[in-house]
Formats: structure tokens, sequence, C-alpha cells
């Protein structure tokens, strides 16, 4: 396999795409023969001496990529496919990563090193990267930064699937994405939309490493390469079988023959080892491990129907008298117009006769196409109601949604706090508006954010699809057609032998034949729920009878107990048999077997359920309770195994379950049907319903609430979705599921999958209400990663500002002024805080003109940040304009913090222009008004900028009576988050006393200043003193004490993951130790060094590195190692010799 990218074509390491991964898991490259006694249980799995160890794609001979250049390669592999002894194959796979630029197709190789670079910094803190690959269900071997890859392997056959599935969803490559790029990358919306990350791996490598894994399990699922049938063979162990079969294969020890049974019939027997392979897709191993049981179906032949799902209509090709109940009688030529659609992979589907209006069910054997189409191209599988109805599919819609979710991340204090200055370069930015956790936030005028998360899409419920209504498109079936009773229906099963089985279940309770009768006709005919049961059409009022919650039991009976509700029911019956009231004696009996399945008795249901069948009524005028009685029964009868009578349900019931849209499921017991359609589907090879079955039992599992059950059938819908959509060769995703999966990883903890399935969300009808959760599942799950952020004491993360963008461009689209000021004030915070201030002034000059159209109160807080953010960006002249007007407006009026706030930062901007009395007088007025409002922090933050205006000019004396007196009224306000603040005066104090060189003073200033970042777990505060402390005793010629506050520097350094300046500190501590001139102190240098040097190289820092390799050599010449002093320079000399022909 290729391990160097550089200087190749980027189209030869492209990303697998689904198309190639489901080719590959269909057609695998491998086939059984020979292979007992190769994978034995080791990691030493073999290769055929027919394969190459090739790299991960294919070029031509003119060394450019052909289109078919993979299905050539393949085919050409698959002749020599059979794995047998040969050389060892390593049971490890390399995973490469390249960068590239969508606007060059040339490799960009500066990118390159940049990624190479991170992940050389990365790499040292190994348990993150190893936590990386936890999430992406693989195991890490090794990371080799210089060849762009990671060496992973797999030890179940699970991993292998998880992991091939991220790939093929992209997961890998965006896990990668926000793992190895930098923070300034985010803040770039050119870049990032310009650059991605590709991921490559030997999918050869990768399936036979599959196959390796399912030898070691010892059973696995195949299927046949042949047919063999008993006329061929003697043995009457050998099992028979045809081309396609998916049997489950067991090794017995034996060479070439192994233990095999057939899905679809569930028969034992022997079969040849050579004629299996095993079941290509991982996910089919899985599933049918986890779900046993019969197929009930074999591979079917070519039939009329090409396209795999169709509406329209159909034209009779036989005469048909019905043969079961609700079927449609047919004569040859009939025209019959499909209801709903018409599923490739059943036998039956539900149509309506043009002429008669009769709807039932058809047997697709009868008909030919006739006017039909397929889905529309962006549909495929889903109608358009069941793709808007998933698309509201929120699994944690019942957590409490936050409605201040922006007050809570950029809280800003901007028009009531004032500012401190910065006295020159060396002071550090310290108002960052860092999210504080420990304090409490106060209402904001930011009503508009609360009232659009409360007005947003409805909380989910009920049911993963639109909840049922008077516009529900279901309904609008069950009024559209004209349905005439049907005549000449016959059962299939007798009463007499269904009640005759009853009495052998002892565990079944009598029925409730006598309790709340009745004595009079009168009586019967007035009852209100006879009257209600028996409507001839379905109504709205009957949607609690079917729905899965049981919802009748307080809805339509409330009041009545379980057993009283059954007896009363059961009155009911027998009354609605006696009167010849059909429908209430149908729906009479569906309600008592549902509240005995409810009971788990399913022979006592079963018997009601076919009674309720048995009563000849015109079935589709009320089909929620059809669709309801048919799985309903037929999921009875796969509980109970009762294979003699489910084929007189199964296709039918599948039709109701699959043809008609938005199914509302009624029992759980559902997903037994569901669990047996998907293992047709498995053994058709019918992608297309497969699809169409993962997504109702995601539905049904997500309504359910069993979002881990659910998972795995979301994942493979989305890959059927992709592969599907490539194979067309044009998009046919019916909707983007990375919604629904952020949200499914998020509640399972999987914070890097998350985080990649939520930025790979394309879906562009995300309402607002949307685009919050969206920022409330990416601050949750960058927490998960850097639990520093929930504590305060690091930054929002930068990518925080992409879906802040989403959410104002949606914001944009409608008239909510408020929230699109908010989030533009959002963003300046977030640019400010990475010291992005011009992209800052620009958000808040959009928040001005924005707050501007609301009123002139709304534009108040955004016109003052701006000015703020001017004043840090050095543009005084302007600030000054902006908020001028500011001051003026506020005249006359009862706010006077906001006066003092505007006095203040005038002050700023007047003594950067040089004018220092009247920035003298504005900072005067900003400290009276904040005595007569009793406001003690600015109190001190205006003495505090009185004392840096004071230390400006040279008044030191002056500087510290006004500093003192600010750092007495911090010491009153411990509780507020002041640390920034607090400590900057203590370095300003200490400023005034260097000028008159009162050393002990300057120690203690700076010491507490110190003592106080540490105390509130500051880590930028700390790095700035300790290293103005360092400083200091360095130019006192104390080494020892400069020495220990370096070297915190260094812990800080590593706390904040900045290799850059960990490195630099590691210099200094170096040369200080040196200096020391001792041999222990020497060797000291020497380990620092080594760590500067290692940092060099991971950074790519090529000058440095050669001047460290030279600086290791002289310290070991120093302390008279001569041998490795000789080694270390002769590594420089190398080293330099490269950089210089490079």
């Amino acid at each position: 396999m290729r391990n160097e990218l550089r200087g190749e074509s980027w189209q030869q390491h492209r990303d697998i795409s689904p198309a190639e991964l489901d080719a590959l898991w269909r057609e695998p490259p491998y086939t059984l023969g020979g292979t007992n006694e190769h994978f034995s249980g080791s990691d030493n799995m073999t290769q055929g001496a027919g394969e190459e160890d090739d790299g991960p794609v294919v070029e031509s001979g003119e060394g450019v990529v052909e289109p078919d250049s993979y299905w050539k390669k393949k085919e050409a592999f698959l002749r020599g496919s059979t794995v047998s002894l040969g050389d060892k194959f390593s049971s490890e796979i390399v995973l490469l990563f390249t960068g590239r630029r969508r606007s060059n197709e040339d490799p960009d190789r500066a990118l390159q090193e940049a990624l190479r670079t991170r992940l050389r910094v990365v790499e040292s803190n190994s348990q993150d990267v190893i936590q990386l690959f936890k999430d992406l269900s693989a195991r890490l071997v090794s990371v080799h930064a210089e060849k762009d890859s990671f060496v992973l392997t797999f030890k179940t056959v699970e991993e292998i699937w998880k992991f091939s599935t991220y790939l093929a969803l992209g997961y890998v490559a965006r896990c990668l994405e926000n793992f190895l790029c930098d923070q300034s990358f985010w803040l770039d919306p050119e870049l990032l939309s310009d650059l991605e990350i590709n991921v490559t791996v030997n999918e050869e490598h990768l399936a036979t490493l599959y196959l390796g894994l399912l030898l070691q399990e010892g059973s696995f699922f195949a299927k046949a390469l042949f047919t063999r049938s008993d006329e061929n063979e003697d043995d009457e162990e050998q099992l028979s079988f045809k081309k396609n079969d998916l049997l489950m294969v067991r090794d017995t020890g034996q060479d070439n023959m192994w233990e095999g049974t057939l899905l679809s019939t569930g028969n034992h027997g022997l079969v040849p080892v050579n004629a299996m392979q095993p079941l290509p897709y991982p996910f089919y191993q899985w599933f049918l491990r986890k779900y046993p049981g019969n197929t009930g179906c074999s591979p079917t032949e070519k039939e009329a129907f090409e396209r795999a799902i169709v509406t329209g209509s159909c034209v009779a090709v036989v005469d048909y008298m019905p043969e079961g109940p609700e079927e449609l009688q047919l004569t040859q030529g009939d025209i019959v117009e499909i209801q709903g659609l018409l599923v490739r992979g059943l036998g039956v589907f539900i149509g309506t006769h043009a002429s008669t209006g009769h709807t039932g069910f058809v047997h697709k054997a009868h008909v030919k196409p006739h006017d039909t189409m397929p889905l529309d191209g962006q549909l495929v599988f889903l109608t358009e109601e069941e793709r808007a109805s998933l698309a509201q599919v929120n699994p944690c819609s019942s957590e409490p949604s936050d409605s201040s979710l922006l007050e809570r991340l950029f809280s800003s204090d901007i028009s009531s706090v004032y500012r401190l200055d910065r006295l020159d370069e060396s002071d550090f930015m310290y108002i960052r508006n860092r999210p504080k956790h420990d304090h409490n936030i106060t209402s904001s005028t930011r009503q508009s954010v609360m009232s659009e998360r409360s007005g947003g899409t409805p909380p989910y419920h009920s049911s993963p699809r639109a909840s049922v209504s008077h516009s529900n498109p279901r309904l609008s079936f069950y009024h559209s057609y004209n349905p005439l009773p049907q005549e000449g229906e016959r059962l299939s099963f007798m009463l007499d032998d269904t009640f005759r089985e009853l009495d052998e279940f002892q565990e079944d309770p009598p029925l409730f034949l006598e309790e709340n009768s009745w004595e009079g006709e009168d009586s019967e005919h007035s009852d209100p729920t006879l009257t209600l049961l028996n409507h001839e059409h379905f109504q709205e009022d009957f949607l609690p009878l079917y729905d899965l919650q049981y919802s009748f039991l307080w809805v339509t009976f409330s009041g009545k107990t379980e057993d009283e509700l059954s007896g009363h029911l059961e009155s009911i019956r027998e009354c609605a048999k006696r009167m010849g009231m059909h429908w209430a004696h149908r729906r009479a009996c569906f309600l008592l077997g549902r509240l005995c399945a409810r009971k788990l008795k399913f022979s006592q249901a079963r018997v009601y359920y076919e009674e309720a069948l048995s009563v000849r009524v015109d079935s589709f005028s009320d089909t929620p309770l059809l669709v309801a009685l048919y799985t309903n029964l037929t999921a009875v009868y796969l509980k109970q195994r009762m294979t003699d009578k489910l084929p007189q349900t199964l296709e039918k019931a599948s039709a109701l379950l699959l043809c008609l849209p938005c199914h509302t499921f009624t029992s759980t017991d559902e997903v037994e049907l569901l669990k047996l359609l998907l293992k047709r589907s498995v053994v058709m090879g019918d992608k297309h319903l497969e699809a169409r079955v993962c997504y109702l039992i995601s539905s049904l599992f997500l309504h359910l609430r069993k979002t881990d059950d659910a998972l795995p059938f979301v994942e493979r819908l989305q890959f059927l979705s992709v592969s599907l959509s490539a194979a067309e060769g044009h998009p046919i995703v019916p909707v983007d599921l990375n919604w629904l999966l952020s949200w499914l990883y998020n509640r399972k903890y999987m914070p890097y999958l998350a985080l990649a399935s939520l930025s790979l969300d394309s879906r562009q009808d995300h309402s607002l209400h949307n685009a919050f959760q969206r920022i409330e599942l990416f601050i949750r799950n960058s927490v998960r990663l850097n639990p520093r952020w929930k504590e305060g004491t690091s930054l929002l993360p930068a990518q925080i500002v992409v879906y802040l963008q989403q959410a104002l461009a949606i914001a944009e689209q409608g008239e909510d002024m408020k929230t699109q000021r908010d989030l533009c004030q959002g963003l300046a915070s977030v640019y400010q805080q990475y010291d992005a201030l011009d992209k800052a002034v620009d958000c808040a000059q959009r928040a001005v003109e924005t707050g501007g159209h609301i009123n002139e109160e709304e534009g108040f807080e955004a016109s003052v940040l701006l000015g703020w953010l001017l004043v840090l960006t050095g543009q005084a002249q302007r600030a000054q304009r902006v908020l001028q007007p500011l001051l003026t407006s506020l005249q006359g009026t009862d706010s006077p913090t906001q006066r003092g706030v505007i006095h203040n930062l005038l002050a700023l901007c007047l003594r950067r222009q040089g004018r220092i009395p009247e920035a003298g007088w504005h900072l005067h007025s900003a400290l009276v008004i904040s005595r007569e409002s009793g406001n003690q922090r600015n109190q001190a933050l205006a003495l505090a900028n009185l004392g840096c205006l004071a230390l400006d000019v040279g008044a030191s004396c002056v500087a510290e009576r006004f500093l003192v007196r600010s750092l007495r009224l911090f010491l009153d306000l411990s509780e507020s988050p002041t640390d920034e603040e607090h400590v900057q005066t203590y370095l300003w104090l200490g400023r005034s006393y260097k000028d008159r060189g009162r050393t002990h003073d300057i120690r203690a200033s700076y010491e507490m200043g110190l003592l106080i970042a540490l105390h509130a777990r500051n880590l930028h505060s700390q790095m700035v003193v300790a290293k103005v402390l360092s400083r200091l005793y360095a130019d006192m010629l104390l080494y020892g004490q400069s020495i220990v506050y370096y070297e915190h520097c260094v812990s800080v350094s590593r706390e904040l993951k900045d290799k850059r300046l960990e490195g630099e500190y590691l210099e200094i501590l170096s040369s200080l130790y040196l200096s020391l001139n001792t041999e222990r102190s020497s060797r000291k240098s020497l380990d620092y060094t080594k760590q500067s040097l290692r940092i060099s190289i991971d950074l790519g820092k090529r000058e440095e590195e050669s001047e460290t390799w030279l600086q290791v050599g002289r310290i070991y010449y120093l302390i008279h190692e001569d041998e490795l002093a000789d080694m270390y320079l002769q590594v420089r000399r190398n080293i330099k010799f490269k950089f210089k022909s490079t």
C-alpha cells in the first residue's frame, strides 16, 4: 500500500465512495475455498499468491485515474480471489489522509505539511487520538505523521462493520478535519469552504480482514454460489440449496464440508465450503445474528416490474375470482389504479378498480404495468409526505429546550460595566467575554430568541411522522375513494377451528360472556359505545383505538379498569353479533384482541383478530383498522411460529405496512413483521425494499424512544440513501439523516461522531428553532471533548462560528430583527475572543444597523460594543464618532450607569489620541457616576484606568494612589467575575513601583496577581503574570526563582495544549539551567533542550530544529560525553545539508 501521497494527483486518494464500498461488500474479493485451516483464530491471515499489496486506488499506465479503473481492478482481483495459503496477510490496515483545496486539483504541499505538523502535536497526547478512533470503532495501533497515516486494527466483525459505515458516510474524514484543523481555520469562511480532508484505505484488505474475523467467530451467514439438488447427490446428510440462497454456516472441523442452515426453510445439512460466500455486508451479519429466524422466502425470478417502487396504474392479464378476503375481482384488460405504492419485493399491492371503484388487494402476478412511474428522483423509496415527516423527527424533543441559549453563551455586560484600558502591547486583552457558569445571568432584551424557540416546530410526542390531523395526507387517502361492498369473499380459516384451538390453552381466562350484558333491545340501541363503534367509515374519533399508546383506555373509555373494559367490550361484541352490527362487531373484537396482546395473551388475541377479519364488511372503508388487524394478527402468527397460517396474512399485511404512506404503528409486535421483511430484502438483494423497511424499523424504535436500537437502522438507511444515489448517478437522498444521527450519537455519548454528523448535515429546511438546537448540540459535545470550557477556563470553540452564521442566515429570511442583532453580537464576541478583531468589528456594525431598524434603545448595546472593538483595533477617532452621539442621547435620561460606560470608553479613545486632560475629565465623570450609583466594580475600574492614565504620563506616585484605592475595592468583590481586571491592576501597581526602584513592592504586587489568577484558575492570567515574574527575577540575577516561574509557564502551556509556547519556555529554561554552570544543572538543561527539540520536530521548524541539535551537542561536550556530542553534531550537519538541498 502506498504511504506517500505527496506529488500525486489528489483524485488518486479520494475517499472510498459509498458506491465502491457497496460494490465491494456485494461481491467481495474472496470465497471460502481452502480457508478452513488458514484462519485458525490467530492474527496472521493469508493472502492469495495472485494478489498484489497495492494501494487504495488504481492508476492507468499514464498515471491518470481512469473512471472505471476501480471496477477493472476488482474484476482482475476476483479472477484469483480464493483466499489460500500464501504470504502472511497483516491484521492491521493503514488509513491515509490528505488535505486538498477544492479550487485546485494539484496537491497543496503547504496544507499537507500543516496537517502533518498538527498531527505531530496531537500525537504527543496519545489518549486524544485513541479516544477519537475508539469513537470510530477502530483500535489505534500507531500514528505515522511523516507518512500521513494511522495504523488500525479490528477485533470483531461489529467493529469493522461500524468503521466501514463511518468511512462511507464521511464521518472518518470529518472527524479528522475537526481533530487536525487549527481553530483559525473555522474563523475563515473562504478557507472553510475550500479545504477538505480525504481519507483512504485499501478496501480489498478491509474485506479480507472482515473474512478473517468471520472465520474466527466460527459461524456466520453466507450465500450459495451455485445450485445443489438432491438428484445430484447420494449423501442424505448434505443440504440442497439454490444459487443465492442464504444459509447460516458453522465450522464443523471438516476440511471441505461445513454445517449449513437454510434461512428460507430452516432445513439443516452439510454444505460444500467452496459453494459458500460469506454474506457481504457486515450489517447483514449483525442483523441476522441479533434477530435470528427464518426468512420465509427464496430469491425470485425476474418479474414484469423493472422499477423497485412505482405508482400509477396496472392492467389485468388474467381473469381472477377472489380467493381471500379484501381481494379484487379482475377480468383480463381491467385497469387497476395503484393505491399508495407498488413495491417490487412484495407479491401483493393495494389497488382500486377503475370501473367499479372497489378497493382491495391485487396479486402482482395477475397484472402488468400500464401507466406506471417511479417515485420522484429525489425520493426513490419514500413518498413526499414521509420525507417531510421524517425530517421532523427529533429523538431528544422530550428534553427541555434552553430558551436563553444566546444569553448563556454570550452574556455581555458591555453597556453596564466599564472596560479596563491597555497601557501598551505588553498588557494582554482580558475582557474576552468568557462564559461564566458560576454566576447568575440577568435577563436582557433577547426575548426574540425565546419566542422563536417556544414557537418553533412542536415537540414530537406520539410518532416520528406528522401527527394525524384534518390535514394529514393519510386521512385524505381515507376519504379520497368511494368503496363499495365486495361480494364473494371467503375466509381461509374456520372460526370453529380457531375457537377449538383456544380451549387447548389453559392459561387463557374464560371469555366475559355474561358480564354487563343488557336486558332489552332499546338499551342496546342506545348504548353510545355501540353506536360509536358501528360507523361504516373511518372517523377521527377512532384514532385512539388504533394508536401505539393504547389511548382508548383513557380517551374513549375513561373511568374503566382494563378488566371492566374487557367485560364491557365482550358484551358489545355479543350484542353486535346478535343485531348484525358488523362494524361494531369487528372493532370490538379488535379492541379485545389488543387488550389480550397487552397482557401477553397472544393465543386469545389471535382468536379475536381472526374473528374480526371474518366479519364481512367493506374493509377499506376503515383502512387504519384493516392495517392494524392484519399487522397485529401476522405479528402474533410470527411470535407463535404458526407457519401454516402465516401465508394467509403475510403478503397482505406486508402490503398494508409498506405500500400505504405514513404508516401509523398500532403494536410494538409489528417489528416482528418488519424483521421478516428485512430478511426477505437480504435474500432478494433488493436495496429499495431494504431501505423502506429500515425506514419503518427506525421510525418504530424512535417512536418507542429506543434510540440505541434505532441507531443501526438509521445508519443503514443513510448508507442506502447515499449508495443508491451514487448508483443512479445523481443525488436521490430522500432526506439527510445526519441531523437525526447527530442527536443519536449525542445520546450515546459519542462526541466525535455527533460533531462529525452535525457538520455534514446539508438540509436546507431547518427552522430557526432547529438552528439553535444545532448550536446547543455542538456546545454539549464540545464540552465533552474540552471540559475546561464548562468551568469557564477556556474559550468557546471557534467552530461555533459556523453554526451561528447558519442561524443568522435563517433569521435574515424572517423579520425577527432582535434575533438577528443578538446573533451578530454573538459572532462579534467569538471573533473578539480569538483576536479576529476586524471580523468582530464587521459583525458589531451589522448588529448596530439591525438594532437601529427596531428602535434606538435596541441598537445601544451593539453601538457600545462597536465602540469598544474600535478602541481595541486602534481606531480611536472612529470609536469616538460612534460613542459621542450615544453620550448626547443619554443626556437628561435616567440611565446613569450607561452614561458612565460611555464616559469611560471615550476616555480610552482620547488617551490614544494624546488628549490626556479630556480623557481625565471623562474618567472622573465615570468615577463620580459609579460612586453615586454605588457600583463598586465600576468604581474600581475607573480608578484603575485613572492609574493607567497617570502611568502613561509618568506620574507613578499618582498612579499608585489610584491603583491602591482600586485594589481595595476589588478585594470586596471576590465573589464577582473580576479576576482578570484584578490581576491587571496589580501588574500596573508593580509597574508604578518599578519606575521608583521599589523592588520588594514590585515582587509583592506581581506575586499577589499570580495568587489571584491561581485562585480563579485563569490559565491566561497565570501565563502572563508568571512570565513577568520570571523576567523580573532574571533581571535581579535570581535565576532559581526565575526558573520556578518559567516551569510554571511550561505547565500552563501544556494545559493549554500550546506547543509553540511550550517550546519557547523550554528553550529559556534550558539557557537558565546552563547558566548555573554545574553538572546537575547542565543535565537538567540537556533534558529541557531535548524536549524542545522534540517540539521543534513536531512543529516542522527546520531552522530551530537544526539549532537545537547543535545545542544538544554542545551540552554533551560540556559534560564531557564526546561521543554523544559528535553524534548530535553529525545529525545537525545532515539536517543542515538536507535543508539547503530542498
